[in-house]
Order: C-alpha cells, then structure tokens, then sequence
C-alpha cells in the first residue's frame, strides 16, 4: 500500500503507549506518513506523547503551542542576543524532526471526523461499535485492520453475547477459531454494505488472546451487494463435527439433513445438526499480500515465530493439489519477491470475478479427532501427501496445528487415513 500511494494517512485509533505508531513512523520513514495515535484517557495520551518524543519524533499538537510562545515571547527574545541563537538553532533542529499527531479523543469521533487510507483498531473487548465510523469515511483501497479480545463471546462460551454483539450463533466444535473468524468478518461486511462498499478479506490470524483481520475497501454498491452474497449459514453435525455451508437460496429445502455428507441423523434418533451463523463463506487470506509481507519481512527485525506464521498462511492460502509438495524456504523466498516485484492490484470485475479463482477451502478437520483408533496414523506430513496423492487439496493451517485443511469431506478423510494408517501393534 506504501508503494501504491505517495503519502499514508495511518491511525491508531486505541494507542495504548503508542508503539505501533512510532514503528510506522520509523519503518516508512521514506514515504513521509501522516501517523495519528489516538486515545481517549488524558493520562494515556500524556504517556504516548513522552514516548513519540524519547524515540525521536515531534509531537504534532505541539508545533501551534510551540508557535503561539515563540510570537509571544518575541521581544525578550529579541534582548537576548546571543542565547537567542543557541535556541534557535535547537529550535530548527527540533522542528527537523519527523511529526506524529498524538490526539486524545473518542475513536468514533475522530474516524467521523476526517478520512484515513490505514486504520489499526484494537480496542479492549468487542470492536463492531467501532465498524459504522472505520469504515463511513475509508477512501477506496483504505486498508482496516480489527482486533478483536472477546474470546468467551467468539467461542461459543456466551451465545447471548455472541448474539447480541455479532448477530449471529455459534458452539464450540473443532473449528471454532475459524468460525470466530468468519463471524467477525460477518460483522464487517454488514456495517461496509451500509456505506455502499464491499471488502477484499487480505488477512486473518487468530493467536493466543486475540483474533486479527484485515480487509481492504472496495467502493460501490455492485462490491456491497457481491459481499451480502457471501454471508450464509452453516449447517454443523453435533455428532462427527461435519459442516458444510447452507445454500443462500431464496427457497426453502424440505431437509436441511440431506446438505450434509454425514449420515448420522439416520441412525440417531432426534435432532443431530444445528444452523450456526450467518457467517462470511468467502476466503479468509489473500495469497499475493501474504506472499508481498513474507518479502517485507527479510528486511525486518521480525521475530522467527512470525515468519513461521507467514509461511503456514502462505501454504493454507495456496493448500496445493496433486502431487505437488510443499515450497522450501529459498523457494517461497524466491516466489514472494516475484510478488514484490509486480505488486498487485485490485481489478474492478462484476461479481465473484473479483475474489481467487480458486480460493481455499473453508474450515479444517483434526487429525487426532479423526483418525482410526485402532490404528497408528503416519506423520502430519505424510498425511498431506497422502491426501495430495489422492486428489485432494491439503495443507496445515495456523488455527489448529494438529489439523488440515482439505476440500475433502469428513468421510473421504477418514477413508484416506484408514488406507494408509497401519496396524497398531499390542
């Protein structure tokens, strides 16, 4: 985004000590940022100004204040002689330094205010209050990035809060974090499609405490109404933990049981499937920013378990068929600058025509949940080969590292690991 524009208006929206702002400020040094860190305590902001200032920065705010005294003090100044040029030296070589707007104000006020092509919300709890203000004023190709801390409410351990916040039911099963994902995204399709735009999904990670993802803004209705397209329910099996997304039809199917590929409703008797949701169907990453950020990241301090995140995010985005095996690390390397070279952009298309044409499959299965009991299943590794071997698309995937994610459905997995598992020896 750097490169496609010559100046980034970026904000903070919930500062904290103000770190992310400095970093932005300090790492895109050469394309001369607009950073704004805001906050809406007084003492957090005195805080965040002490910071911007010991790591070289000038506080914006400051620069009028520094103004109004200098027009004030002028005739004392003028008596001073030679210690008027001493300060006026320090006072050239301070306003040198690069600026950082450090405001303290309510972040819905502030995003009403004035238009920024970077948004970082990460505030403490549930984030959709603020996703009518991010996105009213975003420019087209404005880049929003949400973190969101309400885990209890995204995994299923309080519905009413789910519900009340998110719109939308979900239960704990074992693949839970992407469905946690896909309510968020859930979310910000509904506030984007209320200003007439739609949302390009680029990220999304879920670590331990919280749950990031970042869109980037299309403007139009034709975007919008692409998007409301992509919003559908999903139909899970309580039973085998199967799941498949219900038709965004108009009509209604007489047994919704028949969408699964499970046949547990027919030999348990009672209600074996619940409809969770409505949640986002489409893709959860972008395969070329993934591939541009693990570039990035050869010129960064960053730390190995993040480059290791990048490269499973990069595998799952791909998750190759065939007889394909996965990229070593030069090869990804080399792969990733290719992207950086050519760096890409959105092409304005009717439709779907805008997304991947083959994007990954949804949701993933847990090996250890699934696989034969009387049996030593082969290695992670091997698995995937197995899967590839059979025609399937698979891969790892950073939501559960003891799962894969295959466009396969639970019987066809299960018949796999059974082909190629061996006897357990007593």
């Amino acid at each position: 985004m750097a490169e496609e524009k010559d100046q980034l208006r970026c904000l903070d929206a919930f500062g904290a000590t103000g770190i992310e702002g400095i970093l932005w400020s300090k790492y895109l040094k050469s394309k001369h940022p607009q950073v704004t860190i805001g906050d809406i305590k007084e003492e957090t902001v005195a805080l965040i100004r002490r910071n911007v200032r010991s790591n070289g920065f000038r506080v914006k705010t400051e620069e009028k204040k520094h103004l109004r005294d200098k027009e004030d003090g002028r005739v004392n100044n003028e008596k001073d002689g030679m210690d008027d040029n001493g300060a006026g030296d320090e006072e050239a070589e301070a306003m040198k330094k690069p600026e950082i707007e450090v405001v303290c104000c309510d972040a819905n006020v502030l995003l009403h205010q004035r238009p920024f092509d970077f948004v970082h919300l990460d505030p403490y709890g549930c984030s959709v209050q603020y996703l009518d203000a991010a996105f009213r004023n975003v420019p087209k190709d404005g880049i929003v990035a949400i973190t969101s801390t309400d885990t209890s409410a995204l995994y299923g351990k309080c519905p009413n809060v789910t519900q009340r916040h998110y719109n939308g039911y979900i239960t704990r099963s074992e693949f839970m974090r992407e469905m946690a994902v896909r309510l968020i995204l859930a979310s910000v399709v509904r506030a984007v499609a209320r200003c007439n735009k739609g949302v390009d999904v680029l990220l999304s990670l879920v670590a331990e405490h919280f749950l990031l993802v970042v869109v980037r803004v299309q403007r139009g209705p034709s975007y919008a109404d692409a998007c409301l397209e992509r919003m559908q329910g999903v139909i899970h099996c309580q039973l085998c933990q199967e799941r498949v997304f219900q038709p965004n039809d108009r009509m209604l199917n007489e047994n919704n049981y028949t969408l699964l590929p499970c046949t547990c409703h027919v030999g348990t008797p009672g209600k074996t499937a619940t409809l969770l949701g409505p949640v986002w169907s489409g893709p959860v990453f972008n395969l070329e920013f993934l591939k541009r950020m693990f570039s990035a990241c050869r010129g960064l301090l960053v730390s190995p378990t993040t480059r290791n995140h990048l490269k499973t995010m990069i595998q799952e985005a791909q998750c190759p068929a065939g007889k394909s095996e996965e990229m070593c690390e030069d090869d990804m390397d080399n792969n990733c600058q290719q992207a950086n070279q050519n760096p890409w952009k959105k092409r304005k298309t009717d439709g779907d025509d805008g997304y991947q044409s083959q994007p990954h499959p949804a949701f993933y299965y847990n090996i250890h949940r699934h696989c034969a009991k009387s049996k030593d299943s082969p290695k992670m590794q091997k698995i995937l080969q197995y899967m590839r071997k059979e025609g399937y698309r698979a891969s790892r995937t950073h939501f559960d590292p003891v799962a894969i994610r295959t466009d396969a459905n639970l019987l066809q997995l299960k018949a796999v690991l059974q082909k190629y598992s061996s006897q357990t020896v007593n």
